[in-house]
């Protein structure tokens, strides 16, 4: 397939954004939703060594902290970051209802999977994340589903992230809830998990000092300590993280830059991971998302709407595993301590 379209459009988008950037004596601002502050740094680094001339400042934090700072600073009428990228896709549906996003259809428009952005190009999906249940390489039998994790073994040997800390995570535990029933939760909290704030120190931590087990955790490379897989009949969490620039964005060339860079072929081709387009190949070993009947990445849009189930949902994972104690994953000098010992 032909990509000069992506190609010429990312040229004249450089150079627009280098000279926009420069009489501004600015560089552009993403604020990019993670619980680690170094989850960006793939993404930081390649596009500045394919933009050169485009300095960039990315800045990291939980979504449900970017995005009130975002309603905020429209309310007043001056916006700091000139694209947000965020896991609570609910909040640009309200922006663009709002009238507060500026569409863009890029190049790459036409091969991104309908439904994952907006179809008039008012917001996009930056890339695709999943949560997949892990293990240490030292268990006695690989898991093959959620409910393997209540074996004697893993007793105070899972570390999670609570669910009511995290949407995407509360998800989760939503379909397990609807699949094996409230008492299964109770039963994962009598195994005495170990909850760490974020789903990145959880993650890393899987196959390390005594930790056997995490519910979600990420797409896991090999020769690992720990594995993850995906479940043969439980379901596992996929979905599109959305991104866009603003009416108010004040660096509008540079921001479309990176949002075309973001879609384009040559930038998802490039992640062994599975892709907010039509045109890119699966994760080495793993089919096409679609194969896979135990997951949507669409529905977990949906839920992300009935915000009132949510707040019931939360109230349920507190009562059952209580409540959320440390300070944010992204400033716990513990949790940063974790994320420079296992290189995440």
């Amino acid at each position: 397939m032909n990509y000069d379209n992506e190609q010429a459009e990312l040229a004249d988008l450089a150079l627009a954004a280098a000279e926009e950037l420069k009489e501004a004596g600015e560089p552009l601002v993403v604020w990019a939703g993670g619980d680690a502050p170094n989850q960006q740094n793939w993404l930081v680094k390649q596009f500045r060594t394919r933009f050169p001339e485009v300095p960039l400042r990315l800045k990291v934090d939980l979504s449900k902290y970017h995005d009130i700072k975002v309603y905020q600073e429209l309310l007043d009428g001056a916006l700091t970051p000139d694209v947000v990228m965020l896991q609570t896709s609910h909040d640009f549906e309200a922006w663009r209802d709002m009238g507060a996003l500026e569409p863009f259809t890029p190049q790459s428009f036409p091969s991104l999977v309908p439904g994952y952005g907006d179809p008039d190009g008012a917001f996009l999906p930056a890339y695709l994340t999943c949560f997949l249940p892990q293990y240490a390489r030292s268990v006695s039998a690989a898991p093959s589903s959620y409910h393997d994790f209540l074996r004697p073994e893993f007793r105070h040997r899972l570390v999670l992230t609570p669910p009511h800390d995290d949407d995407a995570v509360l998800f989760v535990y939503d379909h397990i809830f609807q699949e094996y029933g409230r008492r299964f939760l109770e039963k994962l909290a009598e195994q005495k998990p170990h909850f760490l704030r974020g789903t990145a120190a959880p993650a890393a931590l899987v196959g390390h000092r005594k930790y056997l087990g995490n519910l979600t955790g990420y797409l896991t490379p090999p020769n690992q300590p720990a594995i993850s897989f995906v479940p043969e009949r439980d379901f596992f969490i996929s979905w599109p993280q959305r991104a866009a620039l603003f009416r108010l964005t004040r660096h509008k060339a540079a921001a479309r830059l990176f949002l075309a860079y973001l879609t384009s072929y040559e930038y998802q081709s490039l992640q062994n991971a599975w892709s907010v387009r039509t045109d890119v190949d699966p994760p080495t070993g793993l089919r096409p998302l679609g194969d896979y009947p135990n997951t949507n990445p669409l529905e977990f849009i949906d839920w992300m709407r009935d915000r009132e189930h949510l707040h019931e949902l939360r109230q349920m994972m507190m009562a059952i595993f209580g409540p959320v104690y440390g300070q944010s994953p992204l400033t716990d000098p513990a949790l940063l301590k974790i994320y420079q010992q296992t290189k995440l």
